[in-house]
C-alpha cells in the first residue's frame, strides 16, 4: 500500500506545481475532452482442449477517457476501462498530469501506459487497427502495460525528430491476464504448457504483486514515413510463485501441483520499426529477455511485423508472430479487414491460426466498435 501511495503523492505533486506554473497564462480557458467507447466481441476457435465453450460473445471492453487540459502547458489524463474478471485497479489504466516546459522536455507523473511499445499505445480497441493486439502487447512478458511513476519525455527537431522517453515506478504485475470473448488470449502460454505436460508455469497469484522497474526508449523518425526505437525495461528481482508438477508418491499418493518460489532476475530490451507511404504501413517489433531463474537461464523473445493497406475506409492487414517463453514455442498468423464508416463505429472481422508443436489452433473473431 505505501508502494502505491507514491505514484499518488507524486501526482499531486506534479498537479500543485503545474498548476502554479500554468496559472501564469491568464488568457487560457481550461478545456474538458470526454470520450468513450464500447466494444463487442464474438470469438470462435475449433479444438480448445479443457474449454468449456469455443466460442462466445462478450462485451471485451468499455472505456472512458477524461482529459482536462488545465493551462497550455498543463494536463491530466484518465482512462478507465472495463474488461471481463478483471480487478479494478487493473481497470484504471491512465491516471497522470503531464507538464509541458517545451516540446523537447516533458514531465509526467501518476499511472501512464509504457512507451516501450508503439503497439502498446493501441492499447484500445478503438485506435487498433486489428481485433487482437501483437501478443507481445496482451502477455506482458517484457515489460507491463501500465506504471505508477514518473517520466521525462520530448522530442527534439522538425521533420527530422529524435524522441526520447526515460520512466521509473511500481507496477502490477500482469503476465497472462486472460482477455476475449473466450478468454483464450493471454492464455497461450498456459494452454500450450499442459498440452506438453510442462513440469512447470506461473502460479495465478503473481497477478497480485506488485514490482518496481525502470527503463526508456530512444526513438527517430522522418514526418510520418519512418520511425525506429529502441527500449529497455529492468525490473527489480523478484522472488516469483510457480505452480510446480509433482509426480506421485512426492507429496501423496497421486500427482500433485504445489507452489514454489523461483527467482526471477530480467532484464528486457527490443527494437520497433514502422514504414509508411501514402496508406500503407508496416509496423514491427522483436524482443529478447536475459532472463535468469534461479540463476539459470531461460529462453525468452518474441516478435511480429504487421503490414496494413488503408483503401477508403477498409482497412485490410495481415500480421506474423513469433513467441518462445521456456519451453514453449509457437507461432500466430492473422490476416483480417477493419471497416470505419464514421467516427462512432467500427466493425472488424478476423482470422487466426495457432502453430505449435501440438495441434495447431484456428479462430475467428469480430468486433463491433461504438465511439462517443
Amino acid at each position: 500500500m505505501v508502494n502505491r501511495k507514491i505514484s499518488i503523492l507524486t501526482l499531486i505533486f506534479v498537479f500543485l506545481i503545474g498548476t502554479k506554473i500554468s496559472f501564469s497564462q491568464s488568457n487560457w480557458e481550461p478545456e474538458t475532452n470526454i470520450t468513450g467507447y464500447i466494444s463487442t466481441e464474438v470469438n470462435y476457435f475449433d479444438e480448445l482442449d479443457g474449454y468449456d465453450l469455443n466460442y462466445s460473445a462478450a462485451v471485451s471492453e468499455a472505456g472512458i477517457l477524461i482529459s482536462y487540459q488545465v493551462k497550455s502547458n498543463f494536463r491530466i489524463k484518465g482512462v478507465f476501462v472495463y474488461r471481463p474478471k478483471f480487478e479494478i485497479d487493473q481497470m484504471l489504466n491512465e491516471a497522470f498530469g503531464e507538464l509541458t516546459f517545451s516540446e523537447e522536455a516533458k514531465f509526467k507523473a501518476g499511472r501512464f501506459l509504457l512507451p516501450l511499445s508503439p503497439s502498446n499505445t493501441y492499447y484500445y480497441a478503438p485506435v487498433n487497427t486489428s481485433a487482437t493486439l501483437p501478443i507481445l502487447v496482451t502477455n506482458h512478458e517484457f515489460y507491463p502495460v501500465t506504471i505508477d511513476g514518473a517520466s521525462l519525455n520530448g522530442s527534439i527537431g522538425s521533420e527530422f525528430k529524435v524522441n526520447y522517453d526515460v520512466f521509473a515506478g511500481g507496477f502490477n504485475n500482469s503476465t497472462w491476464l486472460r482477455t476475449g470473448a473466450v478468454r483464450f488470449f493471454g492464455d497461450e502460454v498456459n494452454y500450450f504448457k499442459k498440452q506438453i505436460n510442462s513440469s512447470a508455469t506461473l502460479d495465478p497469484s503473481y497477478n497480485k504483486t506488485y514490482n518496481f522497474g525502470y527503463g526508456g526508449r530512444v526513438g527517430f523518425s522522418y514526418k510520418s514515413n519512418v520511425d525506429v526505437g529502441f527500449s529497455a525495461f529492468k525490473p527489480n528481482d523478484q522472488d516469483v510463485p510457480l505452480l510446480v508438477n509433482v509426480p506421485a508418491g512426492v507429496v501423496g499418493p497421486d500427482p500433485a501441483q504445489i507452489v514454489q518460489e523461483s527467482k526471477f532476475e530480467k532484464f528486457s530490451y527490443g527494437v520497433n520499426v514502422k514504414l509508411q507511404y501514402n496508406n500503407t504501413k508496416l509496423v514491427g517489433e522483436y524482443w529478447y529477455s536475459d532472463l535468469k531463474i534461479d540463476g539459470s537461464d531461460t529462453d525468452l523473445e518474441g516478435g511480429f511485423v504487421e503490414l496494413n493497406h488503408r483503401i477508403n475506409k477498409v482497412t485490410p492487414y495481415i500480421r506474423y508472430e513469433d513467441q518462445k517463453t521456456a519451453d514453449v514455442d509457437y507461432k500466430r498468423y492473422t490476416a483480417g479487414i477493419n471497416y470505419k464508416p464514421s467516427f462512432r463505429k467500427t466493425f472488424k472481422l478476423e482470422y487466426l491460426r495457432y502453430d505449435h508443436s501440438s495441434d495447431p489452433i484456428n479462430g475467428f473473431v469480430g468486433t463491433l466498435i461504438y465511439s462517443f
